[in-house]
């Protein structure tokens, strides 16, 4: 049978190679699925050895890698269940910690700050010069320097400093 001689060392061929370069991420995968290490590194070579067979029988695969993960979270949830464990991950292990965390909710004061940064910013914008609250509303509506000057019908160049000298001033109010 030297076709299935082929066979076989073709499948011992690809599968010593998938195994170089998955049995890392497979075995901290099985880890991270709370296998004790021994027991991870046994069931990552029951899963090589699986594709081993499973090549020799013909099987056809999209991913190989996708095969190997699948394979292996199966033989995590079989492993479970043969030895009757569960595994209990506490959420909040350690509550004193999520307690000193930064709330992300904005606080009464950093509310009042900005309100004030805003009422600022936008007595700055009625105080500006007409041309340079044109340029500010063109500009915020995505047109580049360019076309603001086509619609203003002024250089770029002009367009430009009218532009730089509005954010400057606008920076002069929010700073107050």
């Amino acid at each position: 049978m030297p076709g299935g001689e082929d066979t076989l060392s073709d499948a011992r061929t690809r599968v010593a190679a998938l195994y170089e370069a998955h049995r890392d991420g497979i075995y901290r995968f099985l880890v991270g699925q709370g296998l004790h290490p021994p027991v991870a590194q046994e069931v990552t070579q029951e899963v090589f050895m699986d594709l081993f067979v499973s090549l020799q029988k013909g099987v056809q695969t999209n991913s190989e890698q996708g095969w190997l993960y699948t394979v292996a979270g199966r033989a995590a949830v079989d492993h479970w269940r043969r030895d009757h464990t569960s595994l209990w991950t506490e959420l909040d292990a350690s509550p004193g910690l999520a307690a000193n965390l930064p709330s992300a909710d904005i606080t009464p004061e950093d509310h009042a700050a900005h309100s004030e940064l805003l009422t600022r910013v936008a007595a700055g914008l009625r105080n500006l010069p007409a041309e340079q609250r044109l340029c500010i509303q063109l500009r915020r509506r995505g047109l580049r320097y360019r076309e603001i000057a086509k619609v203003l019908g002024v250089a770029t160049s002009t367009a430009a400093e009218w532009l730089l000298a509005a954010v400057d001033r606008l920076k002069e109010a929010a700073n107050g």
